[in-house]
């Protein structure tokens, strides 16, 4: 091999792969060089550029030599060429460079089998992946990991993960670490915490070396798993090499097991936190509903000079509509404009949906319109305003129009605000239209929230009729919520008989919240029953059924 040559494939070693003009230029070298035709400096340049972000460009070189037959492909050749295939999104060639590789007669060798494998099982043909691997006539044990990672990438194959690692085992192939990270991943997807408990007694057994990678992954999978005693007692082990993804991993499961307190100890344990760790905690706090701790870490991070940015503030002001807390998000909004925070959609939709829920109409419409764009959560934060201050239900009925005329498609939730602004202001036809055109023009399926509207639409108007035949067509499930709707409209409107159907009805279904039965004691009691009345309280009594005490709030000004 010539000195050149040797310089020029040292080049490519040390460069970068994401360093694209660093391969042109050696690309360039080897043209000017006249070495563009050894065989190796093709495939080390085909193998950079099929790792580069322009995989492309391996396949143009590839394409070159071919029509030239300038030289012979050879086994080093086609792993990479069909991992610039898989990369660049292009099946079709990546089945051409496949006749290629069945012409040459490569079809055999472990390496352009495994990368077969890879092309066919990331472009979505799983079945051929698994075709080919049965066909191999020999396999390593990067073939078994590469089927193994096609199947955990695409959702509907993770249970098949797990069936080919049994079959991995029964034919006595010993996996690696490689193999135990999918399998993990595997697990912590379907939630098998059983399986994964399992996989783990195999790698103590097999004396496989517990890395960072491999060590968080099983992490991952007691945490998916809700085994928190489990997962704390793996991070404890793991006291010598955690890492930022290992206090990761075990503060969002405890997020989501919703023990906040347990995730701020693992946050307070983070030396060195990034907005990263500060917005998970305070997103955090908002969403278990704990909106002044929320703010109270957030005047942390302002003490601490940590900068936020604008995932912060939408947590921020979320925790500020959750307390209805108008002075203060007014404060945050002045500080965004001082510290010139970038506003974007999302944080615009927060504002809206703060000063909705605030009570300051005005300025939330203002906020609206001097956003630059809008999505549907935009739209259904500034409706749900609307119907939820009296401004009738024409104008959420309006500007619910002009979301339709700029394209944007309503969801269920937008559906709910809109329906409940029918329901406040009696549009019993609007209302019903409505609802029928998010079953039928929206194809999205009604749920209690929608039933519920509608039903109190209907029984605010005095259909009660109308509201039992509806009440029918409901699913079984969510029937007691609606009888209680209308068993105190039948209580509003002085509906004696059809009362009594609905109070046997929800007798029926067992139902043994303290609002149903304060709704059944207050029917009889209407009804001059005063038997029936002195029953339903016993049965409360005995059941020690207890009324959830309510909050109110009320700002002082100083």
């Amino acid at each position: 091999m010539s000195r050149q040559l040797q310089k020029i494939l040292m080049c490519l070693q040390q460069a970068s792969l994401y360093d694209i003009k660093a391969f042109d230029q050696v690309l360039n070298q080897t043209i000017t060089a006249a070495l563009i035709h050894a065989r190796p400096t093709w495939n080390c340049l085909i193998r950079a550029y099929s790792r580069s972000p322009t995989p492309i460009t391996a396949i143009l070189i590839y394409n070159h030599f071919i029509k030239g037959r300038l030289i012979l492909p050879d086994k080093y050749t086609y792993p990479a060429m069909l991992r610039a295939c898989w990369r660049a999104g292009l099946l079709s060639k990546g089945k051409e460079v496949h006749a290629h590789v069945t012409k040459m007669g490569l079809d055999s060798d472990v390496y352009v089998g495994n990368a077969l494998i890879q092309l066919y099982g990331t472009t979505g043909h799983v079945d051929d992946a698994c075709k080919l691997f049965d066909g191999m006539p020999q396999r390593d044990v990067a073939s078994w990991n590469t089927l193994l990672g096609v199947y955990n990438d695409n959702s509907g194959s993770w249970v098949e993960v797990l069936v080919l690692f049994k079959r991995m085992m029964c034919e006595g192939v010993g996996g690696d670490y490689i193999s135990m990270v999918i399998v993990f991943s595997a697990c912590g997807k379907i939630g098998e915490g059983n399986f994964g408990k399992l996989v783990h007694g195999y790698v103590i057994k097999a004396g496989i070396e517990p890395a960072l990678s491999l060590s968080n992954a099983l992490l991952s999978v007691y945490t998916k798993c809700g085994e928190m005693d489990a997962a704390q007692g793996l991070f404890d082990e793991m006291a010598v090499m955690r890492d930022v993804v290992s206090y990761t991993i075990l503060f969002n499961g405890y997020v989501d097991m919703g023990s906040v307190d347990s995730a701020r100890g693992i946050f307070d344990q983070v030396r060195v936190k990034d907005i990263v760790s500060w917005n998970s905690m305070i997103h955090a706090y908002v969403k278990a509903k704990h909106p002044k701790q929320a703010l109270d870490l957030f005047r942390k991070m302002e003490d601490e000079k940590v900068k936020p940015d604008e995932t912060t503030m939408v947590s921020v002001l979320a925790a500020c509509a959750s307390l209805a807390d108008l002075q203060y998000g007014r404060l945050i909004h002045w500080f965004m404009l001082r510290n010139n925070l970038r506003q974007d959609i999302f944080v615009g939709t927060a504002l809206v949906d703060m000063y909705a829920k605030c009570g300051s109409m005005q300025e939330a419409m203002l906020t609206f319109y001097k956003m630059d764009s809008r999505d549907v959560f935009t739209w259904t934060a500034a409706i749900d305003g609307v119907a939820n201050h009296g401004h009738g239900g024409d104008k959420a009925l309006r500007m619910f129009s002009d979301m339709e005329r700029q394209g944007i498609k309503p969801n269920e939730a937008t559906f709910v605000s809109i329906l409940m602004a029918c329901s406040r202001s009696g549009l019993v036809q609007e209302g019903c239209l409505l609802f029928k055109r998010m079953v039928e023009a929206y194809q999205i399926q009604p749920k209690i929230e929608h039933f519920g509207c509608l039903l109190d639409l209907l029984s605010r108007a005095g259909l009660l009729q109308q509201a039992e035949e509806f009440i029918k067509l409901m699913p079984p499930g969510e029937k007691i919520i609606a009888n209680k709707t209308l068993l105190s409209a039948c209580i509003n409107h002085l509906e004696g008989e059809l009362g009594e159907k609905i109070a046997n009805e929800l007798i029926e279904l067992n139902s043994q919240s303290h609002a149903t039965h304060i709704l059944l004691s207050n029917f009889y009691a209407l009804a001059g029953r005063w038997a029936e009345v002195a029953k339903t309280r016993l049965v409360m009594k005995e059941t020690d059924t207890r009324k959830e005490p309510g909050i109110s709030s009320v700002d002082i000004k100083t």
